[in-house]
């Protein structure tokens, strides 16, 4: 993809950041010849198997159960937040020392079966969920079983230390060299698309699947600007965490339920619980579970069909960033230009709408998964922050970021699909500041005016700024221009123009006009005071007399006091 406009020096570092390799581990410096099997589908033996069973399933039973226990409410839930104590809903089923003692316990018995990589991996898992992370680092860095599974030790305890950069370094090594079946299961992305996309997905097979995943988390990675998919290593370390958890469960008799694998992998483990007016008996606080940053649309389709909204509504996929937030999504209007054989892209945004302190404002466009994002600065910076760019015609995913310096964090995400250079074709129509003294002349003046969100709050008057392309000077154009959602005969008139004055009536505003240049801009004002509150979607259209046709539309809504 190339860009036309010159990378800041702090967007350099960023990029340089970003496509820095890591260093190589255990798993790709092991020798597949030697390297020995890992039976991670096999249950725990001897005295790993008594001590868990001995703790999480005690012998003696407590009355005081508790109805509900709510961690987002800053509840003690779980013996402080060990998910897999399940059976304690009690404030008496522990007593203090307890989870030491057990961790005391399983390091003795790792160190007793020296070959046994289970009790290994049970013995780091229960030091990283208790929250010993530096125990568990230390532990996890003495695994002398196969690298691939001593480098997903190592990314688990990563991920929970909040090591976003090196837990994608040990889990992208672990992976390929892992048990195949091993590998599909933590890859595995079914849970988290929506219940359209899931039949797709469950017959894809070999590189139609992983081409699929790469751009399902090329997609849903929360912030590009932030190095490393944190997202990612989240999704792979619950679901290999799934694995040690059956193989717990097993030891005290208990199932593991594909429902409580949808629940974990979409939501993380559990850390409230209830026992009465829930649809579910235990769930992931609100707190720990906000965000859905996959698209709510097109990711098996085009590029121009993904949006996003990160407000998750509970059947959702949910996570929360450890690293950064809260993450807003900023108010922004983005359009596409044509600019000879490339597209300009530019986009405005109100950072100023939401709870942001001084941020660091990047705008970033990536073709493909793996392409990296290139980062401009905006132009126009303050309250409103404009920025221009242009990129190859082909279809591109454009997010503008903002990040302040307590890491509260906003962002807007778009997919774009490319203006084709041949034959006639319409930009984006641009929505322009309301009750502005004068329309724009060409598109320099429509940028500086265009509003940082399609929100129209204030004002009786919907400015709009389009260019038309394919044309030659003189050629008729049949212009009409109507707005969906609104009832009908709200047209009173049309108040300004650069090329046209006069009165529409009906639901739709028609005339013609001769093209002034191949490319033709235009801008116009309607009265729109006749609107009520609500979501419309305007539309324009272009047609020549020998029939060929162009739509520019752009959604909008009306929030007025």
């Amino acid at each position: 993809m190339t860009m036309k406009l010159p990378v800041a020096p702090a967007t350099a570092a960023l990029l340089a950041l970003l496509a820095a390799h890591p260093h190589p581990s255990r798993a790709q410096q092991a020798d597949p010849v030697t390297t020995p099997e890992i039976d991670w589908q096999g249950k725990l033996e001897g005295d790993v198997r008594k001590i868990l069973k001995n703790y999480y399933d005690p012998a003696i039973k407590h009355s005081d159960v508790m109805q509900s226990c709510r961690a987002d409410k800053g509840e003690d839930c779980y013996n402080g937040g060990d998910h897999e104590d399940q059976l304690c809903e009690s404030s008496q089923c522990r007593q203090p020392g307890d989870a030491e003692k057990l961790l005391d316990r399983l390091a003795v018995a790792a160190d007793s079966a020296p070959d046994d990589p289970l009790t290994f991996a049970q013995a780091v898992y229960a030091y990283a969920r208790l929250g010993h992370l530096e125990e568990a680092a230390e532990m996890a860095g003495e695994c002398t079983f196969a690298g691939w599974w001593c480098d997903l030790l190592t990314g688990m305890v990563h991920d929970r230390a909040g090591r976003v950069r090196e837990a994608q370094a040990s889990f992208n090594s672990a992976l390929p060299a892992a048990d195949p079946a091993l590998t599909s299961r933590l890859t595995a992305v079914a849970e988290l698309l929506d219940r359209g996309d899931r039949a797709g997905y469950g017959e894809l097979r070999g590189r139609e699947r992983s081409d699929f995943e790469r751009r399902f988390w090329w997609l849903t990675n929360p912030m590009w600007s932030i190095p490393g998919n944190d997202r990612w290593t989240r999704h792979i370390r619950r679901r290999f965490e799934l694995i040690l958890h059956e193989q717990l469960l097993e030891t005290t008799g208990n199932e593991h339920p594909y429902s409580h694998e949808v629940a974990v992998v979409r939501r993380g483990h559990e850390d409230s619980w209830s026992k009465i007016g829930l649809p579910a008996r235990r769930w992931t606080s609100i707190r720990k579970a906000t965000y859905r940053f996959s698209p709510v649309s097109g990711i098996t389709g085009e590029i121009g069909e993904v949006r996003y909204q990160l407000t998750a509504r509970r059947e959702d996929e949910r996570y929360t960033p450890d690293n950064y937030g809260p993450v807003h999504e900023v108010p922004a209007q983005f359009a596409r230009f044509l600019d000879r054989d490339s597209m300009a892209v530019v986009v405005a945004a109100r950072p100023d709408r939401v709870p942001l302190g001084r941020a660091r404002t990047v705008f970033l466009v990536s073709d493909k998964p793996g392409s990296y994002p290139v980062g401009l600065e905006p132009r126009v910076t303050g309250p409103r922050p404009v920025i221009e760019t242009a990129v190859a015609a082909v279809p591109v995913v454009a997010s503008l970021e903002f990040v302040d310096v307590a890491g509260a964090a906003a962002r807007s995400r778009v997919g774009l699909a490319p203006l084709s250079p041949h034959g006639l074709e319409i930009s984006d129509p641009l929505l322009l500041i309301p009750d502005s003294v004068n329309l724009p002349q060409n598109r320099e003046e429509a940028v500086q005016a265009m509003m940082g969100t399609t929100t129209l709050e204030t004002g009786a008057e919907l400015a709009i700024y389009w260019e038309v392309y394919g044309v030659v000077r003189g050629q008729p154009l049949e212009v009409s221009i109507s707005i969906q959602g609104a009832q009908a005969g709200f047209f009173t008139r049309v108040l300004r123009a650069l090329r046209i004055r006069g009165d529409g009536q009906g639901p739709v505003v028609s005339w013609s006009e001769p093209a002034s240049a191949p490319m033709h801009p235009m801008a116009i004002g309607l009265d729109i005071g006749g609107l009520e509150n609500g979501d419309y979607v305007l539309n324009i259209g272009i047609a020549l007399l020998d029939g060929w046709t162009a739509t520019g539309t752009r959604s909008f809504t009306v929030a007025r006091p």
